[in-house]
């Protein structure tokens, strides 16, 4: 089974690779390159503490769009997932404090939330059902994250154009 599901990883990178090229020229993201998140307050560069921007996983690497949102201090903050249409979480990457409640707002059908991976006592169990279960429009999953660390996510029928996002909990 893990086998399997590695195989599907590196099939679904390499589709990703293919379609961020063939989408490139249809982007309309102009606010950075996509790597860091966008997130630059002078700390240490890379830590996930209280200062420096968080050391985001290489598998955020081609995650369409490049919104960042630093909700330290909320106690509630949400990502919309496909707003518009689009095959993209916003923010992409997100930074808050430990105990804040996340709700992914599914402003388009046809998407999930499931975890590609998170810190040891994490939350994040991802919406119900199978890998390709979808939600509705309109439709809400909330979580609280208690645990810190760097948690990932994407959406399971979109994965591989890209549609992925990260947390990070100080």
């Amino acid at each position: 089974m893990t086998d399997g599901i590695r195989r599907r990883r590196l099939l679904g990178g390499i589709g990703a690779m293919a379609t961020a090229g063939v989408l490139a020229g249809c982007s309309t993201e102009t606010s950075g390159d996509g790597g860091d998140g966008g997130d630059t307050d002078g700390g240490d560069g890379g830590d996930g503490g209280s200062q420096g921007t968080p050391s985001w996983p290489s598998y955020l690497d081609d995650a369409m769009g490049n919104t960042s949102q630093d909700a330290r201090g909320q106690s509630e903050v949400t990502v919309a997932v496909g707003p518009d249409g689009n095959f993209v979480y916003d923010p992409v990457y997100l930074r808050v404090d430990s105990g804040t409640t996340v709700n992914f707002e599914f402003e388009s059908p046809n998407h999930n939330v499931k975890p590609e991976s998170q810190p040891d006592g994490g939350s994040l169990d991802g919406t119900e059902g199978g890998e390709m279960a979808i939600v509705d429009q309109g439709e809400t999953y909330s979580v609280t994250l208690e645990t810190t660390g760097v948690y990932t996510y994407y959406c399971g029928p979109h994965e591989a154009t890209g549609m992925k996002g990260g947390i990070s909990v100080q």
